[in-house]
């Protein structure tokens, strides 16, 4: 298993009850750089990628929302956030020029919540005080004169003060005397260590492709969107839609087109499949006791709720992520976009989904005390219907080989 790195830091960030409002993200890292040392874009990407990719959001921050420094750069051009996740944090050394102003005026209309970091006022900065959401007052860099003249200038209807720095227990009473809403601070809680297993980023990548495909509102168009992305990926479809396994006459030389040949259920499976077995530090064996594990799922969801018996499929091919991406499958789900019933299934063997899942990983590995035949037999699953469930995913796999061809040395032209 990787060892844990240093991934960032997280600050609590108060309000006048003390109760935790929200949480600052921090850079932090194993090798004890320094934002100057490596430039405040990078730094910020990897709080980014380091809190949505490889820990997860909520495993963060829970259900609080999460501020972030954000530079020029990323105010222009910025990551596929949803205004719920994040406050975006303007930090001190940005000029409000007409492109920046935009960019905050787009996130404004988007619902985001917009906060100055370490304000000073000037009468410049006023464009930034008119879209300000909270603003951010460092009172280690001020006097109380000065802490006092801010709040009574930039204390307005809609606009919220957040005292930072906060060191004693005299400056946290004056300014909540002042009126600051939320306070941030040594004197509060000191910023904490976050740590995590760094999943190599060709996992990472495989991770978001299988949370994409198994979306239970995706179209076929953004089926066909989500898999393009990856053109190794598409090209394997395209050669296993025209194998032997798919007899037909006519090429098929489009994904769209083999999508409607095979079936969205089936293109979405075995895009997950191709993506996870070309993994290359995995082997094929675990490949085909996924793909068999899954098939048997299904089979006995076939019994179970035979309308969406492909769900089954998809809850024994997941069951073996951690296995593939070397990581707790709590930690996996969190940073995936899968559904509470999907996640349930996987982590507790809840419901219908669960119960075929964890009937099918017992008969997998010979634990027949561990099955609840007394719940099978009102299915009208029998001992020998549950074994013959088993020999037919064995022969749907072995039957299905070619579906997997070795694409390794073919490049597409």
């Amino acid at each position: 298993m990787p060892k844990e790195n240093v991934l960032l830091a997280r600050q609590p960030i108060y309000n006048k009850d003390l109760g935790i409002y929200a949480y600052e993200l921090l850079f932090r890292s194993d090798s004890n750089e320094q934002i100057s040392d490596i430039g405040a874009d990078t730094a910020t990407s990897m709080v980014i990628f380091n809190a949505f990719s490889e820990i997860g959001i909520r495993n963060v921050v829970g259900e609080h929302p999460a501020f972030i420094n954000f530079t020029r750069n990323l105010l222009i051009t910025p990551p596929p956030f949803t205004s719920g996740e994040i406050v975006i944090e303007v930090l001190e050394d940005i000029e409000p020029d007409s492109e920046v102003i935009n960019s905050l005026k787009k996130f404004k209309q988007q619902g985001f919540t917009i906060a100055l970091d370490d304000f000073e006022y000037q009468e410049h900065l006023q464009s930034f005080v008119d879209l300000a959401d909270i603003i951010k007052i460092d009172v280690t860099a001020l006097t109380e004169q000065q802490i006092a003249e801010h709040a009574a200038r930039l204390k307005t209807p809609g606009v919220a003060l957040l005292a930072e720095k906060v060191e004693t227990q005299e400056m946290y009473d004056y300014c909540k005397k002042l009126g600051f809403d939320y306070f941030q601070g040594y004197f509060l809680s000191r910023p904490k260590i976050m740590k995590g297993r760094k999943i190599p980023a060709n996992k990472l990548v495989v991770m978001k492709l299988i949370a994409d495909l198994q979306h239970p509102d995706i179209t076929p168009q953004q089926l066909n969107d989500t898999i393009s992305k990856d053109p190794a990926l598409s090209f394997k479809l395209l050669r296993m839609a025209n194998s032997a396994a798919y007899r037909r006459n006519n090429k098929i030389d489009s994904l769209q087109r083999a999508i409607l040949w095979i079936g969205q259920k089936d293109i979405k499976h075995w895009a997950s499949m191709l993506a996870l077995s070309n993994l290359d530090d995995k082997p094929h064996a675990l490949t085909e006791l996924t793909m068999a594990r899954a098939k048997m799922c299904e089979l006995i969801g076939g019994y179970l709720h035979s309308q969406h018996s492909a769900l089954f499929f998809t809850i024994g091919m997941l069951s073996m992520l951690d296995a593939y991406l070397d990581a707790p499958m709590e930690e996996l789900l969190a940073s995936m976009d899968l559904t509470d019933e999907i996640n349930g299934a996987l982590l507790q063997h809840d419901g219908q989904l669960g119960f075929a899942l964890k009937t099918a990983i017992a008969y997998e590995q010979g634990k027949w005390g561990a099955i609840d035949w007394n719940k099978l037999k009102k299915y009208n699953l029998s001992i020998l219907g549950i074994k013959q469930a088993y020999l037919d995913s064995l022969q749907w796999c072995q039957d299905r080989d070619l579906r997997i061809p070795d694409t390794s040395n073919i490049k597409p032209t």
